[in-house]
């Protein structure tokens, strides 16, 4: 892995600052979209859903290759500017099946995108500071996420649906820039005589590396049973609680408060690898648990707080999980793993949306996510023993060789 002597905070709070206006924009059109599409019914919303990630699953050997063998330089400007025109395109009145379209175009990009810019963490961070960088990274996007449903549903109500694809067009242009203002670049290295990239090293390296294999098991399991709320939340809490969408705008809020104060503070502490490891452990079960309990709340005050509570929890994930990734991994290959790993998730966020929609239809919407909570609980108490073995080899490897 990369070390640097010294850890470069204000270009990581920077860049942080530039991903999160970016990341405003994605929530934005993420709200409006699943809004307009609500009235077609839950197939329609998993369809949306499904749309939007199959890029990840499908062009992931493509987009960790491009992240670690081009320049940050030549790669984020090209894919953000794709990215950036198809989003602006919506702002016009089309056809559903154009909009689709669209949507692929620029999540295509996108996965090409979010390699590359974590590449560039392990450079402008020593590993002894990378769960207080990523901390500081989540903090910048739990205010965004915060604002995002907000904005979106003030904008959705009082103005239609331009506005909010509009602002996320111009945010993912600026972004294009943000290498060269900050003067920041991930370099790729040299392939050796005879050397051929290979691009399916980075589901090698997952599934060879013990730890991220019970890692991202653990993750690919939580993720296929809470990603059914992701299509429902929006029936229940408009058709079935009464709100407007201002009103679910403010209750996805809940959801990014959450994550910002617990970024805030994880930014703002330095804790051993071992307490991480207990920590990550909790927030999954936490995680899983607000998804069963949504489906029993009485109205949408008390989905509200589970969201927040489910927020913090999402957080430590992001924070600590992640950090976890990064310190095992080889700086040569981590385009290729996270673009691999969020392959991975994708399957398992498609494979539940897939189902999301039928099974809400069949069933009712409280009672598939009391079941899909249920099971992801069962999941995270099954798997993350494994992790947690995993994890304490390493950390008691690392002190025998101090």
């Amino acid at each position: 892995m990369t070390s640097t002597v010294v850890t470069q905070w204000s270009k990581i709070r920077y860049l942080s600052l530039a991903r999160a206006f970016s990341f405003l924009g994605t929530e934005l059109t993420i709200f409006t979209l699943v809004f307009r599409e609500k009235d077609q019914g839950p197939l329609a919303v998993a369809l949306l859903f499904i749309i939007g990630t199959l890029p990840m699953i499908i062009f992931s050997p493509w987009a960790g290759t491009i992240a670690d063998r081009v320049s940050t330089r030549v790669a984020v400007p090209i894919f953000s500017v794709i990215a950036g025109c198809a989003v602006l395109a919506q702002t016009l009145q089309l056809e559903n099946w154009a909009v689709f379209v669209l949507l692929f175009i620029a999540n295509t990009a996108a996965s090409v995108v979010g390699p590359s810019w974590q590449k560039l963490l392990p450079v402008l961070a020593a590993p002894e500071d990378l769960g207080r960088a990523m901390g500081t990274a989540q903090t910048y996007f739990s205010v965004a996420g915060l604002l995002g449903p907000s904005i979106a549903g003030l904008l959705v109500k009082q103005t239609g649906f331009f506005w909010t694809f509009f602002i996320d067009g111009v945010a993912t242009l600026f972004i294009a820039f943000v290498p060269f203002l900050l003067n920041i670049n991930h370099k790729p290295e040299e392939l050796k005589e005879g050397e051929k990239t290979d691009m399916a090293q980075g589901f090698k390296f997952l599934t060879g590396n013990s730890l991220l294999r019970s890692l991202v098991i653990m993750i690919f399991a939580l993720v296929l049973c809470i990603s059914i709320v992701n299509v429902g939340d929006v029936f229940l809490i408009t058709d079935i609680l009464g709100a407007d969408s201002l009103i679910y705008g403010l209750v996805g809020t809940g959801f990014a408060v959450g994550m910002f104060l617990m970024s805030a503070f994880s930014s703002s502490l330095k804790i051993g690898l071992k307490a991480q490891l207990v920590i990550v452990g909790a927030g999954s079960i936490c995680l899983a648990a607000c998804g069963l309990l949504v489906g029993v709340a009485p109205n949408y005050w008390v989905i509200m707080g589970l969201w927040f509570i489910a927020g913090g929890a999402n957080a430590i994930l992001n924070t600590y999980g992640v950090a976890m990734m990064i310190n095992v991994v080889p700086h040569e290959v981590q385009g290729r793993v996270f673009a691999a790993f969020s392959a991975i998730t994708a399957v398992a966020s498609i494979g539940s949306m897939s189902m999301a929609g039928f099974l809400i239809d069949a069933f009712g919407v409280r009672e598939i996510f009391v079941i899909s909570g249920a099971l992801s609980m069962v999941a995270v108490a099954l798997l993350y023993p494994s992790v947690y073995r995993e994890q304490s080899k390493l950390i008691a490897a690392a002190k025998t060789s101090a």
